[in-house]
């Protein structure tokens, strides 16, 4: 049988021991074991890991660099999740919770080098970046085409209520609003790109100019 997704488990050796043993037996999980390497590189589908075994620095880096990995962290006390981890559960730890949030989908979309997620738009230091709704529904609409292209229709329709024959230069408008918000060069777009019908979100494509 194929294992189709890797796991990363970071933890203390009893922790470590118990968690490869019960995610194992699942069958459908390949398991990694120790530290993350370079932020981004070769890095896992998923990743467990306690406090000890924590790099928030790591953990926002590959964020930045539009890594997809999704991280949860086991603490000794409720918090909120850290920037470049996903969830969090607490001690004592109840598997079926943990194998849940391990397989569900990242809620977060990656735009360069933020963080799209709950309607916000976030730097890597955790800064929020002020968008007008209709901006954030932009976003939030080319987030779920996950890379695809959303024509131009498909955006005004589902955005502003529009139909297939509104003449409008209003969409234009906000997208090079959003840019000049997004991009370091707004002339020449990286992250949120026009293509022949639309745009779309080059969430991972790297930097050019790196």
């Amino acid at each position: 049988m194929s294992l189709s997704r890797t796991l990363n488990i970071a933890a203390n050796a009893p922790l470590r021991a118990m968690l490869v043993e019960q995610f194992a037996a699942l069958g459908r999980y390949a398991l990694r074991d120790g530290q993350l390497g370079p932020p981004g590189e070769d890095w896992p589908d998923a990743a467990i890991m306690d406090e000890s075994h924590c790099d928030p620095k790591a953990l926002a880096d590959a964020r930045a660099r539009g890594c997809r990995t999704r991280v949860v962290l086991i603490a000794d006390e409720p918090k909120s999740p850290p920037l470049g981890v996903d969830a969090v559960v607490t001690r004592p730890i109840r598997f079926a919770e943990l194998v849940a949030l391990i397989d569900s989908a990242p809620a977060w979309t990656a735009v360069g080098p933020y963080r799209f997620e709950a309607g916000e738009l976030r730097a890597p230091s955790g800064a929020r970046l002020k968008l007008t709704e209709k901006e954030t529904a932009i976003l939030a609409r080319l987030a779920r085409a996950h890379g695809a292209t959303v024509s131009r229709a498909a955006l005004l329709r589902d955005v502003w209520g529009y139909g297939p024959n509104m003449s409008t230069r209003t969409l234009e408008t906000h997208i090079h609003r959003l840019r000049r918000k997004l991009e370091p060069s707004p002339e020449q777009p990286r992250w949120l790109k026009t293509e022949r019908d639309g745009y779309r979100l080059a969430a991972n494509e790297k930097d050019p100019a790196s």
